[in-house]
């Protein structure tokens, strides 16, 4: 379909022209939130309004690549931003490992991702980040997910199974994470090329629950992202004992 896209910018190559050199995570993830293919794929906000950006260099790690995530994000609260579906996440495996955070950083306070989210927060937008994909091990979330005011999700199957990979709780300060998760397991997506593909991530359940949100402050706009999450928490259905 002909999405509404308002501005795209690629942040690691410096032009108006978001889409890359080519890499299908990001038209996948789009796909998911956003797609409108009647018979094939639906996303759950088909008809709202996008921002693209790039902030992801896959040719190298470290944490320039946050401060273009960060960069990313002003650019969107310059334009009117509500709500920032991402699907990348920050911690180890840095080209540098001098730069990579340890456990006492996941404390929703350190790491410059978190940060960032954090102020976004204060400015009204709604962060949606997946947890990382590094579990199934105890306190396997990557940032920005260990902030207390980003709607962190993980990813289960379609019998409400965690997946393996999908990051874990709790952070450092004892918090539960992810808020909430959605199917991330076998989800379909468009492949970047031409066609459908099934996709594995909290990349992709990530988008689900962002569409969610955009629905759900299409009919409340006035929701501060705080009530967004506590909303999405108060109703899911392990709400009686989250774990």
């Amino acid at each position: 379909n002909d999405l509404n896209v308002k501005a795209q910018y690629d942040f690691i190559d410096n032009e108006t022209d978001a889409s890359g050199p080519g890499h299908s995570h990001g038209i996948a993830v789009l796909s998911v939130l956003a797609g409108y293919d009647p018979g094939s794929l639906i996303g759950p906000a088909h008809g709202a309004s996008y921002l693209l950006a790039r902030t992801e260099d896959d040719a190298s790690e470290s944490r320039l690549e946050e401060d273009h995530w960060v960069a990313a994000l002003e650019w969107a609260d310059s334009l009117g931003v509500d709500i920032i579906s991402s699907s990348l996440n920050y911690r180890d495996e840095f080209d540098d490992p001098q730069e990579n955070y340890p456990f006492s950083a996941i404390d929703g306070n350190t790491a410059i991702i978190t940060r960032a989210a954090n102020i976004a927060a204060q400015r009204g937008i709604l962060v949606v980040n997946s947890m990382g994909n590094e579990g199934p091990s105890t306190s396997s979330l990557w940032p920005p997910a260990d902030s207390r005011h980003v709607l962190a999700v993980g990813a289960v199957n379609t019998n409400k199974i965690t997946s393996s990979f999908s990051g874990r709780g709790p952070t450092y300060d004892g918090r539960i994470k992810p808020n909430v998760s959605a199917l991330g397991s076998w989800v379909y997506t468009a492949s970047g090329v031409a066609g459908y593909q099934r996709s594995n991530g909290t990349s992709f359940s990530t988008p689900l629950i962002a569409g969610l949100a955009a629905l759900l402050l299409q009919a409340h706009p006035d929701l501060p992202p705080d009530s967004v999450i506590s909303s999405f928490q108060q109703f899911g259905d392990n709400v009686e004992s989250p774990n």
